[in-house]
């Protein structure tokens, strides 16, 4: 409608009710005037009494009579959705904003649905389709204009809605190969938003029938013929509609979505259950909701729903269950649910609920099970589970919770000796649950060797200290036996300078700093780097002799880029420290490969730490006798020995003017490591001696300002 007009003297206008569906383009020019008001209808009698909506009395007894006999009917559907005309937002949808007819049907349904005993909720239906198409061609303009396009009846672009409006008139649906169905968005009766999920939408649910016959597509796609496929259309619609199911199969529709859709109204009717004294029916009807929604978890796995179960709602529903104080249930839910889908985050909900509702001999078995089965994967979460557990018990342990808690402490110690470092990239198809496990750390076995001498098992703190002694891999005694040793002392103070389990980790962590870092990594001599590679092609003898010669340290490989690629491998697979650049100039390119000191960088970044950690583990046990004396003894050794002399490494590297080599020498100056470049004449004949001596004195004098050392001491050492 066009109401533009040029006469100045005259106003062009349009009058619509406001539920009727409209559009209002930009003013360009001028200014836009919108008047809006209410029209009141008042009766022509005497009291003059003003005329009100219809009450719809009838059509609501027939809607319920309707209502149950639909449900009632052997093969009913579980649920119903009604198509409204209306468009809504999920933003704006609500029952007291629904528009003309919609309001009139919702108010009918609502009262049919309450005396019928059907549940009613407002929802978004989703009807998405795609499969082969048959566009029509224009003898002027070839094939459809629409091809390749995406139609939104809400997009302001007046193309885009004149398409839209011409829905599947450009092409023919030749069949549908793919469709999907479901609802979300809740609203209750209270306009309030419910968290159902996503349900989907079984064949025959919707009504009417035929309700979106003509209708045009909220977004559509058609895809020309390409190659040996032809033309496709994707297509989907986006409609609000009242959703009724029975009460008594409310469950039942709620787990169509998964258990967690249904955790919500199971909480609610337990609330209830709770609140007030119930009827025993009540109850019982209360622990077959339960029942039901547990018996769909066990026969799914998590992610089989287009919603993925939420961390928390394990631990919901063994909170539920507790509140609920059914143990058979609960005991079912952990030992079937819980243990194949634990992660840890479960912890607290069962340390709380085991210890009130199952007996000790029970719950050992069942959370002894659970750590068999998940200690590969969650050894922190299952330790902090038997913490918990014990935390829970406090001073009310008694022998049986004890014995339980031994049992389950059992099964996590002799699962220590199967653990390993890396985790597998998609063990199974809960790969995605097991990339949440996290490593060993220091707290996880602190707090395991603190809880299994709680206990008093002595024998079983014995064999997990003999498993992590045995396992350097995942308890690295540089990386973690050091920092668990540290919190023990931390958390009991002189105490563990006694406990025997502390001594041995200890001295087993000294031996392992001793017998990898004892002696500083020796510097490379040469480029030499010894290596017998396997393939005997010319490009790997080639290859071979190039890592082999200790004065080369570059190489050019004019090759093709197979025999590249092959050369690529053939590094890597043998970790040779080389880098792999290709000039990619000429025909064949070349691949120049340039060995680096790689190896030895990381060998004195490992020694520098293992020097850290011997500081650190030195004054953990005071002076004693014996061996761990000893040990003592080679530790202050080692790390003086690093002290005057040369300590390669690769921190703040810079290369000398004169020689070309980097060279990293580190010292320490009250307490402070300093790492500079030093220029080494021997290693350079070019250097004349007139240019080496006034660099190395401004680098002492350099290194005497930063560490703040004393004169004399500074003489000493350019004496050295």
């Amino acid at each position: 409608m066009d109401l533009s007009n040029g006469e100045t003297s005259e106003l062009t206008f349009a009058a619509f009710y406001a539920d009727c569906e409209h559009a209002i383009k930009p003013i360009t020019q001028g200014s836009r005037v919108c008047l809006t008001y209410n029209l009141l209808q008042r009766g022509t009698g005497k009291k003059n009494k003003p005329i009100t909506a219809p009450l719809y009395d009838s059509e609501a007894d027939r809607a319920e009579e309707i209502l149950e006999q639909t449900f009632q009917k052997s093969g009913a559907p579980a649920k119903l959705a009604w198509l409204l005309e209306h468009h809504y937002s999920p933003a704006g949808l609500s029952f007291s904003g629904l528009k003309g007819r919609d309001a009139a049907l919702a108010k009918v349904v609502r009262h049919a649905a309450r005396r019928a005993g059907c549940a009613l909720h407002l929802g978004i239906v989703h009807i998405e389709e795609s499969g082969a198409a048959e566009p029509y061609f224009d003898m002027d303009y070839g094939c459809a204009p629409t091809r390749g396009r995406y139609y939104d009846d809400e997009d302001n672009d007046d193309d885009m809605v004149e398409d839209a409006e011409g829905g599947d008139d450009e092409f023919e649906v030749v069949e549908v190969f793919d469709s999907s169905r479901h609802i979300d968005q809740w609203i209750d009766t209270n306009d309030q938003a419910v968290e159902f999920g996503s349900l989907p939408i079984e064949e025959g649910e919707i009504l009417p029938a035929a309700g979106l016959d003509g209708e045009v597509p909220d977004q559509q796609r058609l895809t020309e013929a390409s190659g040996n496929e032809g033309a496709s259309f994707e297509r989907s619609y986006h409609r609000a509609a009242l959703v009724i199911w029975p009460q008594d199969r409310f469950v039942d529709v709620l787990l169509q979505a998964g258990p967690a859709a249904a955790l919500p109204y199971f909480k609610d009717r337990v609330k209830a259950l709770n609140s007030l004294p119930a009827p025993a029916a009540d109850r019982r009807t209360v622990h077959s909701i339960a029942e039901r929604i547990i018996a769909v978890w066990e026969a799914t796995r998590n992610g089989d729903y287009r919603r993925r179960d939420k961390e928390s709602d394990r631990s919901d529903m063994i909170a539920l269950l507790g509140q609920l104080a059914d143990a058979p249930l609960l005991e079912r839910f952990i030992a079937g649910v819980v243990t194949r889908e634990y992660d840890g985050s479960e912890n607290q909900a069962m340390a709380t609920n085991v210890r009130g509702l199952v007996g000790p001999i029970r719950a050992g078995q069942l959370l002894s099970h659970l750590a068999i089965e998940n200690m590969r994967f969650f050894p922190t979460a299952c330790v902090n589970l038997l913490w918990r557990l014990t935390r829970e018990l406090g001073l009310e342990s008694t022998a049986d919770w004890i014995a339980a808690s031994r049992e389950i402490g059992a099964a996590i110690v002799r699962a220590l000796p199967d653990l390993k470092q890396r985790k597998p990239d998609r063990p199974d198809r809960d790969w995605w649950r097991i990339q949440k496990a996290k490593p060993v750390d220091d707290t996880t076995v602190a707090n395991l060797l603190e809880t299994l001498a709680t206990l008093n098992a002595s024998t079983l703190r014995d064999a997990a200290c003999k498993s992590m002694t045995a396992n350097p891999k995942v308890f690295n005694p540089a990386t973690l036996i050091v920092p668990v040793l540290q919190l023990l002392r931390e958390r009991n103070g002189d105490a563990v300078l006694s406990d025997k389990e502390f001594q041995r980790l200890w001295a087993h962590s000294a031996e392992f700093l001793l017998a990898r870092s004892e002696q500083p990594p020796q510097s490379p001599k040469d480029w030499r780097q010894d290596v017998k590679i396997v393939c005997r092609c010319d490009d790997c003898r080639e290859l071979q002799a190039f890592a082999l010669d200790p004065a080369t340290q570059t190489h050019r490989f004019r090759v093709r880029k197979e025999r590249r690629q092959h050369l690529h491998q053939q590094i890597d697979h043998h970790r040779l420290d080389m880098t792999q650049l290709t000039e990619r100039t000429g025909s064949p390119q070349t691949l120049v490969c340039s060995k680096t000191r790689a190896t030895y960088e990381r060998q004195c970044r490992q020694y520098n730490e293992d020097l850290a950690s011997m500081a650190a583990l030195h004054p953990l046990l005071g002076e004693t006798e014996g061996e761990v004396q000893r040990l003592r003894a080679r530790m202050d050794a080692a790390r003086q020995r690093c002290a005057p002399g040369l300590i390669a490494g690769d921190r703040r590297q810079r290369r000398s003017n004169f020689c070309g080599e980097k060279t990293i020498i580190g010292f320490e100056g009250e307490g402070l490591p300093l790492d500079f470049c030093c220029i080494r004449q021997a290693e350079n004949r070019d250097c004349r001696e007139d240019m080496l001596l006034p660099a190395v004195n401004s680098l002492w004098l350099a290194c005497a300002a930063y560490t703040r050392m004393r004169d004399d001491d500074v003489e000493r050492r350019k004496g050295n």
